[in-house]
């Protein structure tokens, strides 16, 4: 029987969440809720003696907080990312330029940004006024003057292209009408009467620049051994590699209904990542089957060990209760591309790699899915050897997931997030 070890070290101390990073050099180009602490990849990276030049890995990129914390430690860095938004951070966050070549661009584009432009997103869908849901992200103004820095991308030097284009999009949802909140972008209250102007903006791109120029200075880096490619983890995992593995240090979706191509959509669309709701679409059908929000091909396997047999039994016997009937499917498929993953990962494996899983439990109908305790077994009948599953922390389940269950007992099912630790070979 496998057991979680509470008294894990890290536990409680903010390594599974991004409170802190927006504070710290580079990361804080661009705040990513959903990140987590470089605290838990300097861990692993001690922990595991891993040295200089050997190869770190992320399969699950995000805003790359993996990759720039082991290229700043000295270490060849790759990684994946389905969402080209979050490829283009991760990237981005790893480029170095000449601070004082870059504040020239930077002030020549700021100029730029006066000469208003016709953007395409001018009338679609909830980007701007005149819409049939009555609300929308932009003031046209706003849009316009970001529309005048991107096209005024096309001249700048290809070394600063990326980095400004980061600063015009940060700046961009800087001057959002609609705030992130959990899954959605919600509009506070009154915000019509508080929207931003282009001289807004425009100041924000300038603060935004700044900061990079300021990074580019205290934290220099060298990143020619790094890499962040954007495409289906399921399938780059699996893809032929000459390139093995000392460490993975990745946190994949959680099984928690949280659809990333959805909350990032205007980034998707401002950037110029996605041009119509099908791409957009082309991109959530590529990411790990986590959520609801696409009709998925139906999972084939569904033998997952004894943990996995019993939760999903007991799942499918309360459907009446949960608030989307195809959550089983879900939880089923959620579990077979994870298996995909850790088989793909044991090929590319070094004989002494290990892997450092964050993953959290979920919740429905007020039933638990212990997901780091099922993965933990996965990854046993695939070849890996588990260290150990450490807590990192205990949260609160989401009322969405229990709204409609009567036992009192079952509406607070503690969750917790852990990290899943694996060997390539058994420790002695």
């Amino acid at each position: 029987m496998i057991a979680v070890n509470n008294n894990f070290p890290l536990r409680d101390h903010g390594v599974s969440n991004a409170l802190s990073l927006d504070e710290l050099p580079r990361h804080r180009w661009y705040f990513i809720k959903e990140g987590f602490s470089p605290k838990l990849v300097e861990q692993a990276i001690e922990t595991d003696g891993v040295c200089q030049d050997q190869l770190l890995l992320d399969p699950f990129s995000g805003s790359g907080t993996v990759a720039l914390t082991g290229v700043k430690e000295g270490l060849k860095a790759h990684a994946f990312e389905v969402n080209p938004f979050l490829r283009f951070l991760s990237a981005t966050k790893l480029q170095q330029a000449r601070p004082d070549a870059f504040q020239a661009a930077a002030r020549c584009l700021l100029t730029r940004l006066e000469r208003p432009v016709k953007s395409p997103l001018e009338g679609f869908s909830t980007f701007t006024e005149g819409n049939r849901w009555n609300r929308w992200l932009f003031p046209t103004s706003v849009l316009q003057s970001f529309e005048a820095g991107m096209q005024a991308l096309a001249s700048v030097d290809q070394v600063h292209r990326d980095l400004l284009k980061l600063a015009l999009i940060g700046a961009a949802m800087d001057c959002c009408n609609a705030t992130r909140d959990g899954k959605c972008l919600r509009y506070p209250k009154g915000w019509i009467g508080n929207q931003a102007t282009a001289s807004d903006f425009r100041e924000r791109f300038e603060a935004r620049a700044e900061i990079i120029a300021e990074d580019l200075i205290i934290a220099p880096l060298n990143s020619q051994h790094a890499s962040v490619l954007e495409g289906d983890a399921r399938q780059l995992v699996m893809a032929p590699s000459q390139h093995k593995f000392r460490l993975c240090v990745t946190s994949p979706p959680y099984l928690n209904s949280f659809d990333y191509s959805d909350v990032y959509r205007p980034e998707l669309f401002l950037g110029g990542f996605v041009g119509s709701n099908q791409s957009l679409m082309d991109v959530r059908l590529r990411t790990i089957r986590s959520h609801v929000q696409a009709s998925w091909q139906q999972p084939k396997k569904n033998k997952f060990g004894t943990l996995y047999q019993g939760c999903i039994s007991e799942i499918v016997e309360s459907v009446d209760l949960l608030w989307d009937k195809r959550i089983p499917m879900m939880i089923q498929a959620y579990f077979e591309d994870m298996e995909t993953i850790l088989q793909g990962l044991r090929a590319r494996a070094d004989n002494d790699a290990s892997v450092w899983l964050v993953v959290s439990t979920s919740a429905y109908a007020g039933i638990e899915v212990p997901v780091d305790l099922i993965i933990a077994e996965i990854g046993q009948r695939n070849g890996w050897f588990l260290r150990e599953v450490g807590v990192l922390r205990y949260m609160r389940s989401s009322s969405q997931h229990v709204k409609h269950v009567v036992d009192v007992e079952k509406k607070s099912v503690p969750l917790r997030e852990s990290v899943v630790i694996f060997d390539a070979a058994a420790r002695r």
